[in-house]
């Protein structure tokens, strides 16, 4: 693992551990074996958090996409910082997957808690 690894991983697990426990625990190297797709994936992830552990990673969510997403590359940030072990072909494709999983969450929250807002 090389040292920009090692630094990305470190500040997600300091700054975003429920995000990246969420996405890493789902989206890992074997995610295929387990899910149709990382869509999938991320539906079953939703399906085993409560909605409190939910909301507190929507809003851990919030902060790493105010730090990272500004990033011409967030891919880095994503994989290696985030532990998400996908092969996004484009930056583009990297924040499509990190928007697909805040509406995912957003839409299951707001299934349970009318309203709410991170």
């Amino acid at each position: 693992m090389s040292r920009e690894t090692r630094e990305r991983r470190l500040k997600a697990e300091e700054n975003w551990p429920d995000l990246r426990q969420f996405l890493e625990s789902y989206v890992h190297e074997d995610w295929d074996r387990f899910d149709a797709s990382p869509e999938a994936a991320i539906d079953r992830a939703i399906g085993d958090h409560p909605v409190e552990m939910r909301q507190t990673i929507v809003r851990q969510w919030w902060d790493w996409n105010n730090v990272e997403s500004s990033q011409y590359d967030p891919r880095p940030a994503i994989n290696d910082g985030l532990g998400v072990n996908i092969h996004f072909e484009s930056p583009e494709a990297g924040r499509h997957f990190m928007n697909m999983v805040y509406d995912k969450l957003i839409v299951s929250i707001r299934k349970e808690v009318e309203h709410w807002k991170p």
